[in-house]
């Protein structure tokens, strides 16, 4: 039986291979092509650009995530009667337009930490303590109300809430 169901499943695939960059199937135009398209063939040729085979990139990362762990730390030494104050400070200017705090404030890996392997971004390292993107999120919600997303607001999706008004979905 199972014969007779690998015969039916190869019926038109004779003469067919497999792209090694996309995985796709396809039929070659010629006895040597390796790769569905040029396309794939460039882009399995040029490097991956990540932090393991890149020093700039390393860098580059290094710098962003500081960049966040400082913002943190900033925002908890702050009194917390100051800290609404600061961060909108912050999404003000990363909806005039500040690109580098627009990517801090709605990076998903600082949104969302790995609790086993990434204490290392939290400020003062201490699950006490959340990253600035997620209190970003935290303030969004109180200002603008529990169905909205950092990303939205910092990216100046949503117009501005109501000046006095908070909303509360609860």
């Amino acid at each position: 039986m199972k014969d007779i169901i690998e015969q039916d499943f190869m019926i038109g695939f004779e003469g067919r291979r497999e792209c090694p960059n996309c995985e796709d199937v396809f039929k070659p135009r010629r006895p040597n092509m390796k790769f569905c398209c040029a396309n794939c063939r460039k882009a399995h040729s040029r490097g991956i650009r990540n932090s393991q085979n890149s020093k700039a990139t390393a860098r580059e990362n290094m710098e962003f995530f500081d960049t966040a762990i400082r913002m943190g730390n900033r925002y908890y030494d702050l009194p917390p009667y100051e800290r609404d104050g600061y961060m909108s400070e912050l999404i003000a200017d990363a909806r005039a337009g500040n690109t580098q705090l627009r990517k801090i404030l709605s990076n998903w890996k600082l949104l969302h930490p790995n609790p086993v392997d990434e204490r290392w971004m939290l400020p003062r390292g201490s699950w006490a303590y959340g990253t600035i993107a997620q209190e970003a999120q935290q303030y969004c919600w109180k200002y603008w109300g529990k169905n909205v997303n950092v990303r939205d607001v910092v990216y100046a999706r949503i117009p501005e809430p109501p000046t006095g008004e908070v909303e509360n979905d609860a």
